[in-house]
């Protein structure tokens, strides 16, 4: 007997009308939900399915959209799989019973010890860098070779930042309040703060918009970002690309601030053997590959290299042992940066 199951996505979500049969748990098909654009994560579905013969079907939206529809619809959800970004919102997921472990020797030989959970319950699939950026024509890229080099006087208001309080800059705060504790992020924040051009706004790409048109000469933002300039299908901002330099942080002990995105298995799966097969894909090879060309993201894998283009950037030292850390000190880094004016 089949069950009709209404999925209200809303939020920027769709609407889905999925008939599940009791009887079809081990169907030849995986469902996803994704924080990625379906147009994103194509190449890898495709190549999954070519392999395996298992379809994907994939609903994506932002990841605290799916991840509250993952709590509303509780064991009733249809969704296998969830791919998110940030150790922080995967950890959360966790904490609120939402994904479950796996047992896969494959994703413990090809995920690092420190990019995935000590019990399992999810795995990094790729390395995402908040890098800085600088106006070619204005600033020697000498100058600017880690974060704390951001908090020198002759970039007084020549910085551009969105809000201090966005998910990606509060885990980079949250990685220094790990490493170097409290009093010593305070004056980070504080001073990085003085050196801002404006009150923060925008996303990311915006602040490299700036930086082209003059309104100031450096700003921080995610690495892939840069790679999806310079491929865009605007000629301009495949002007902007041209007109600015990437640094990747070599900060004091720790290198360059990373994040990760993400893969778990939902506690709802019904296509539990499915997923796993999916997960397990996207850390082979040919996906971290897929990761590196196509999303200009740095592979989790050290075997993998992250391609001509991306390895133009320069030598990427990553911090990846404050992954593990980064929900535990989340709250922290957001009150310090709520003392600011970022």
């Amino acid at each position: 007997m089949k069950k009709l199951v209404l999925y209200s996505l809303l939020s920027g979500l769709f609407f889905n009308f999925i008939y599940i049969a009791e009887s079809e748990a081990n169907q030849r098909s995986v469902n996803v939900y994704s924080f990625r654009h379906v147009e994103l994560i194509k190449p890898l579905i495709n190549e999954f399915t070519k392999q395996t013969g298992i379809k994907v079907n994939v609903v994506s939206g932002k990841a605290d959209k799916l991840m509250q529809r993952l709590i509303q619809d509780g064991d009733n959800s249809f969704a296998d799989v969830l791919l998110t970004v940030g150790a922080a919102k995967l950890d959360k997921a966790k904490q609120l019973k939402l994904i479950k472990p796996i047992n896969s020797s494959i994703l413990q030989a090809n995920v690092p010890e420190d990019l995935r959970d000590p019990d399992n319950y999810w795995f990094a699939l790729s390395l995402r860098v908040r890098a800085i950026f600088y106006a070619k024509d204005r600033v020697k890229p000498q100058l600017l070779p880690s974060y704390e080099s951001l908090l020198n006087n002759r970039w007084l208001g020549k910085i551009c930042s969105r809000t201090g309080n966005h998910f990606y800059n509060r885990t980079m705060v949250a990685s220094f309040v790990y490493h170097y504790g409290e009093d010593w992020t305070k004056n980070w924040v504080q001073k990085f703060s003085e050196n801002l051009a404006m009150r923060p706004n925008g996303n990311d790409r915006d602040q490299m918009r700036k930086v082209a048109r003059g309104d100031c000469d450096i700003a921080i933002a995610n690495s892939y970002y840069y790679g999806m300039l310079s491929s865009s299908v605007k000629q301009s901002d495949r002007e902007v690309y041209q007109k600015l330099g990437i640094i990747l942080p070599q900060n004091m002990k720790t290198g360059s601030h990373v994040n990760i995105s993400g893969a778990a298995l939902t506690s709802s799966a019904k296509n539990v053997d499915n997923a796993i097969k999916f997960i397990e894909f996207l850390t082979t090879k040919k996906a971290q590959k897929i990761y590196a060309y196509n999303n200009f993201e740095f592979p989790v894998r050290a075997d993998i290299p992250a391609g001509n283009f991306i390895e133009t950037w320069g030598k990427l030292n990553a911090d990846t042992l404050s992954i593990l850390h980064l929900s535990a000190y989340s709250k922290k880094a957001a009150e310090v940066i709520s003392q600011s004016n970022w």
